[in-house]
């Protein structure tokens, strides 16, 4: 989740609505999936203070968003002007991030299927609303591949990847090795390099 705070951060600090768009799109699209986490919650009487305070952050925060998305829409991404790499890195991404926010929506077989018992559902389903935000942001900058729309975003999953590749190597070190470790050691840790080679070249 600290993706979204670091390019909303730089997004503010710019004053410019162009090229954070896509990062606010995503955020709504977290919180929107995150209200929806919460009312499952809330229909399988799994409710306790944290499920409470997060729903109402979602509420809240979703609905802010939404205003400031309806009253900016219509902006209009430039020219293509990136290379048929970044293309193909941002397809792999996006399919990736929508994997991992539509699988643990349903935590029982996911967390089954990646060595994991998945008792906190609550907390699964809210994870896979974080990724499913940058699979929203990768559709976005598809439709764009616009390197002015594409430079937040960009920043944004390659703090979000940079963090899961570390965190996996620390389980892995700690010999709490699973499926699902290995599977976001492995592509946590392309996608930092790709993202950061991005970032360097500016798309080029």
């Amino acid at each position: 989740m600290l993706g979204y705070a670091v390019a909303l951060a730089l997004g503010v600090r710019a004053a410019l609505w162009s090229p954070m768009r896509f990062v606010v799109l995503a955020t709504y699209a977290f919180a929107a999936f995150t209200f929806l986490a919460g009312f499952v919650a809330f229909a399988s009487n799994q409710i306790s203070g944290f499920v409470v305070a997060v729903s109402i952050w979602a509420v809240l925060l979703a609905w802010a968003l939404a205003q400031v998305l309806v009253a900016r829409r219509g902006a209009v991404a430039g020219p293509r002007d990136v290379a048929t790499w970044v293309v193909i890195i941002l397809w792999l991404a996006t399919a990736s991030a929508a994997v991992f926010g539509l699988g643990p929506q349903l935590p029982g077989p996911f967390a089954s299927l990646m060595g994991y018992r998945g008792t906190d559902e609550y907390v699964y389903r809210l994870a896979g609303a974080a990724c499913f935000g940058y699979a929203v942001m990768g559709i976005q900058e598809l439709r764009s591949l616009h390197w002015y729309d594409m430079r937040l975003p960009n920043v944004m999953a390659l703090v979000f990847n940079g963090l899961a590749f570390l965190a996996s190597v620390l389980e892995i070190l700690a010999g709490r090795a699973t499926l699902l470790v290995i599977l976001v050691a492995l592509a946590a840790g392309f996608f930092t390099v790709a993202f950061a080679a991005i970032l360097v070249r500016r798309g080029r």
